[in-house]
């Protein structure tokens, strides 16, 4: 099934890019973002406006996807100029590939480091489960196929000694997650997102929920495995019913392209960018955290007509 989904999502992607760069007096620009319960939906599709209006002979559309994975494939094989995507992702995929592709994702591009996704394992507070390892035998909402959620949710899992073997993963959205705890017919899923997540906060006030902690061995494992995440604490409050602080995992959030995409085509996009952070606020208050000095822990290289960009405003030496 997962293959098959990919391969008509990317056929759908083509569709829209198939007049792109080149193929005209005018650049169409298709944009992956992600689920319409995230962030990458409505940021992009805002973003997707902003460039059609500001950039000159530009026309940009923002495509809903299942997110991370997905996203860097369809940059790699030209099927998106520019995508949404957790920074492992994009790592792994420039280093190693894919599942669906294991070959170096060679194509792939920063052009802004975005804000933190953290990660949120969320169990219905009428349950039993209090920890990950009670996970164990658990249906578990891990994310949709082909998304950072999903293998963040993996990573997190083998951390606390678990494999998937261990639970019974179900290829489930934020808003399904949500949707399914209130229902009472999940215990358990990952969200990997800014927080707070509307979702979360519905289920907290209609059905209560309880957050999960990493334990302190988990963390370290993680820490010395891979570099690009970071140690997240989710404040006591965040939720109704959260009454202590939580101890988790996050990683930084790219906006890559593809390395075609012209150098001043790349600097335009990054300028107006950032000129349009206010705009972009209004959307979704999560754009208020995006920095253009976060480009220095960029994972993968940075595209020339970006790092132009960089280099002008002092952010880059």
């Amino acid at each position: 099934m997962r293959p098959r989904l990919l391969t008509v999502g990317l056929a759908l992607l083509g569709a829209m890019s198939a007049c792109g760069p080149g193929g005209g007096a005018r650049t169409y620009l298709t944009i992956a973002t992600g689920g319409t319960g995230g962030v990458y939906y409505p940021l992009g599709g805002a973003l997707a406006r902003i460039y059609s209006e500001k950039i000159p002979n530009v026309n940009a559309s923002a495509q809903s996807t299942v997110a991370s994975v997905f996203n860097v494939q369809a940059v790699q094989q030209g099927r998106a100029d520019l995508a949404f995507t957790q920074g492992d992702i994009a790592w792994l995929a420039s280093e190693r590939g894919t599942d669906a592709d294991p070959t170096p994702h060679g194509k792939l591009r920063t052009l802004a480091v975005l804000y933190v996704n953290t990660l949120q394992i969320v169990a219905r507070r009428d349950s039993e489960i209090r920890t990950i390892a009670d996970l164990r035998g658990k249906r578990v909402g891990v994310g949709a196929p082909a998304s950072g959620t999903e293998a963040s949710a993996r990573i997190a899992i083998e951390a606390h000694g678990l494999g998937y073997d261990d639970v019974r993963p179900d290829y489930l959205s934020f808003a399904e997650v949500a949707a399914q705890i209130q229902d009472r017919t999940l215990e358990a899923g990952f969200v990997s997102s800014s927080y707070p997540v509307s979702a979360i906060t519905d289920a907290a006030t209609t059905t209560g929920i309880r957050l999960l902690p990493f334990t302190p061995e988990a963390l370290a494992r993680i820490a010395a495995q891979y570099s690009f995440f970071k140690p997240i604490t989710i404040p006591a409050g965040t939720y109704r019913g959260q009454d202590e602080d939580v101890a988790t995992i996050g990683v930084d959030n790219l906006l890559v392209v593809n390395a075609d995409v012209s150098d001043d085509l790349a600097y335009q996009m990054t300028k107006i960018f950032f000129e349009s952070l206010p705009e972009l606020e209004r959307t979704h208050v999560t754009a208020a955290e995006i920095d253009p000095a976060g480009i220095r822990s960029a994972p993968i290289p940075i595209h020339p007509g970006a790092e132009r960009y960089y280099r002008e405003q002092g952010y880059l030496p």
